[in-house]
């Protein structure tokens, strides 16, 4: 069942990513049939796949993504659980939010070639280290991948890439990368904040 006005975002987060359409059309109905789960954003994203994302409490999650799963078949690309998601992940992907200006002068870029194997790796990031969290793509004009944007002081973002390291590891580490950009001079700011894309004004 679609509980869209009641059940919570959170605070367990699942995304799906689906090689094909029509099998991620039947995951997503298959999940949402059987368990009071909020769907946060479903659609087709580039290289002809399919990504659900959605939330609620974790029992409710954990049951609608093996229903999901059995659903897919062969056609699973990558997905994700996280029982307990990072409170800032949620609204960087659903609104984009951007948190700038952020204390520190050190860039730790994120990029991984399947979105629910870096909102993975951004959940240890965030938990683990006192990084903010600028912006957060899901597959937005990026041929399915995903990329996000850490800020912080060195040492703190140098521990970041290296959870995010780990995690990308625990995934679908294919297309997975990182840079860390010491005393990151002001273009590089100016070229993540408020967005990261080419052209400012489009998100396609």
């Amino acid at each position: 069942m679609d509980e869209q006005n009641e059940a919570p975002g959170g605070p367990a987060l699942a995304m799906l990513d689906v090689g094909e359409i029509p099998p991620g059309l039947r995951a997503l109905d298959a999940l949402v049939k059987e368990a009071p789960v909020r769907v946060l954003g479903a659609g087709t994203i580039q290289c002809g796949r399919y990504l659900v994302l959605f939330g609620g409490g974790v029992e409710a999650v954990s049951f609608a993504m093996r229903k999901a799963l059995e659903a897919t078949g062969q056609s699973l690309w990558d997905e994700v659980l996280l029982p307990d998601a990072e409170p800032r992940i949620l609204p960087a992907v659903v609104g984009a939010a951007v948190r700038w200006p952020a204390p520190g002068d050190t860039l730790g870029a994120l990029q991984a070639g399947a979105p629910p194997t870096l909102l993975a790796a951004v959940d240890a990031a965030l938990k683990g280290t006192a990084v903010e969290l600028v912006q957060l793509r899901v597959a937005d004009g990026l041929g399915g991948k995903a990329i996000a944007m850490l800020w912080g002081h060195t040492h703190e973002v140098e521990a970041a890439v290296s959870l995010a390291y780990d995690a990308f590891a625990r995934g679908r580490p294919q297309g997975c990368t990182a840079s860390v950009i010491r005393n990151a001079d002001a273009d590089v700011a100016r070229a993540i904040a408020p967005w990261s894309g080419f052209f400012k004004g489009w998100r396609g």
